[in-house]
């Protein structure tokens, strides 16, 4: 299966490929100043619109595949974006990254759908690995995705510059397939707990 082909929406949250006509959705969320502090730098620049045409260019060739995040109780309004990114088919794994989701909306299930989708589109890719990469200050995404069942692996030290100009450590987490089928079944009480 395609990492991007249609399907990829339950009842919580849809994701919808990433392109040109959620530019200015998300130039007016609060992403951009959320995510300042958790995105590499780039060579052509620091602004937003450089980095939304390297996410547009990254996925033009596959390097990435970045989603806009739209809230099927709000008539598809663009609520966030996440993404699966540096899939090797050879190797069988892919990494989860990106992600952000409107504040009001967090605490409700939603994350954790989102996660059961991305993680139940990679194992139909045929991953057999899926990772996350975690800035080492972002102890609040570490545990999420501790929780989901992902081990943490180690900590790369300065491992890439940010945006900011901050070289930082990144934490690596993953999960092997039969530990993200196990993840899979907990989101699931996750998600029902939070429709109950």
């Amino acid at each position: 299966m395609d990492l991007t082909a249609p399907g990829l929406e339950n009842d919580f949250i849809k994701l919808a490929r990433l392109d040109e006509q959620f530019r200015e959705a998300l130039r007016s969320s609060d992403a951009t100043e959320h995510m300042w502090s958790s995105l590499p730098a780039i060579q052509r620049g620091a602004g937003f619109d450089a980095y939304y045409d390297h996410v547009l260019r990254q996925a033009a060739t596959g390097e990435m595949h970045p989603f806009a995040l739209l809230d099927p109780k709000d008539q598809d309004r663009f609520v966030g974006v996440t993404a699966l990114l540096n899939p090797n088919k050879m190797h069988r794994r892919v990494r989860l990254g990106y992600t952000w989701l409107e504040p009001h909306l967090r605490g409700q299930g939603i994350y954790a759908a989102i996660q059961s989708l991305l993680i139940e589109r990679a194992l139909d890719w045929g991953a057999k690995r899926i990772e996350w990469f975690v800035e080492e200050p972002n102890t609040r995404a570490i545990r999420a995705i501790e929780s989901l069942g992902a081990i943490e692996e180690g900590v790369l030290r300065q491992y890439e510059k940010f945006a900011d100009g901050e070289w930082v450590n990144v934490v690596v987490l993953s999960m092997v397939r039969d530990e993200a089928k196990e993840a899979l079944r907990r989101l699931g009480l996750i998600m029902a707990e939070s429709e109950a």
